[in-house]
């Protein structure tokens, strides 16, 4: 639901990764703040000066332990909370290497097979994020 426009609102910049290994993607169930216990894909905010697809490949590092080609660029996705709007930029690509483990702000991890997302608490936009992101990796 989008925030009062009553007050002011913060704009988080955050990206995300979607990350294929055949036909599972890689969740994490949220540790912290936003969407705690819910499962969403690996991301978080911006650092510094730094891009969107560099802080997705960090984040899914920091989370996951995992290692992916993010090459594409799946779309720009917002999620509210009390005054702020995350504008998160999520890209896909597949899995390379590492031994996905809950890391940093996550408190679980699973490649799930992606026909079987409605049976996770899902935080907003991740099944679209990842019907698109499966239609790009696809190709």
């Amino acid at each position: 639901m989008p925030p009062n426009l009553d007050k002011p609102i913060a704009i988080i910049k955050a990206a995300s990764a979607c990350v294929w290994r055949g036909d599972d993607v890689l969740l994490v169930q949220r540790g912290k703040a936003l969407g705690h216990g819910r499962w969403s894909l690996p991301g978080g905010k911006l650092e510094g000066s730094e891009t969107a697809e560099a802080a997705a490949v960090r984040e899914l590092f920091e989370e996951t332990s995992v290692v992916a080609d993010l090459k594409y660029f799946v779309g720009n996705f917002n999620v509210y909370g009390d005054q702020v709007t995350f504008v998160i930029s999520c890209f896909t690509g597949n899995y390379l290497r590492g031994e996905a483990r809950a890391g940093d702000d996550a408190m679980a991890v699973a490649w799930v097979d992606y026909r079987k997302l409605a049976g996770f608490d899902l935080v907003p936009n991740i099944e679209t994020a990842v019907r698109i992101a499966r239609d790009l990796t696809s190709v």
